[in-house]
C-alpha cells in the first residue's frame, strides 16, 4: 500500500510538471508572437491600439515569467546541487526576469 501513495504522488508531481511545461513553453510562444508584432520604428510613443495591447501582453508574461521563477526557487531551493540557480537554463530565465524588471523600472522612469 506504501508503494501506491509513492506512486501517485510522482504521478501527480510528473502530470503537474508536465502541465507546467506546456503551459511555459504556451506562454514561450505567445511572447514570441507579440514581439513580432511590436513595431518599436512606430511605437516610439505607443499612442495605438495595437501598441497598448501588446503592452498589457508585455507585463503579464513578465508577471508570469517572474511568479514562475519564485514558485520554481521556493520549491527547489535557491543554491545547491539541484536547487534553481543549478540548471543552466534557470539562470538565464532569472537574468531575463531581472533585466525584464530593470526596463519596467526605467519605463516607468521615463513616463515620470
Amino acid at each position: 500500500m506504501h508503494d501506491n501513495i509513492d506512486n501517485c504522488g510522482s504521478i501527480l508531481d510528473r502530470c503537474l510538471y508536465t502541465w507546467f511545461e506546456r503551459v511555459s513553453m504556451s506562454v514561450i510562444l505567445l511572447n514570441c508572437l507579440t514581439l513580432g508584432l511590436y513595431k518599436p520604428c512606430t511605437d516610439e510613443v505607443c499612442a495605438t491600439v495595437r501598441c497598448r495591447v501588446l503592452l498589457v501582453f508585455d507585463h503579464l508574461i513578465f508577471v508570469f515569467f517572474a511568479v514562475e521563477m519564485l514558485v520554481k526557487m521556493t520549491a527547489m531551493g535557491v543554491v545547491g546541487k539541484k536547487a534553481y540557480l543549478a540548471e543552466t537554463w534557470n539562470r538565464l530565465d532569472m537574468f531575463i526576469v531581472f533585466a525584464g524588471f530593470v526596463a519596467i523600472l526605467l519605463f516607468k522612469k521615463k513616463l515620470c
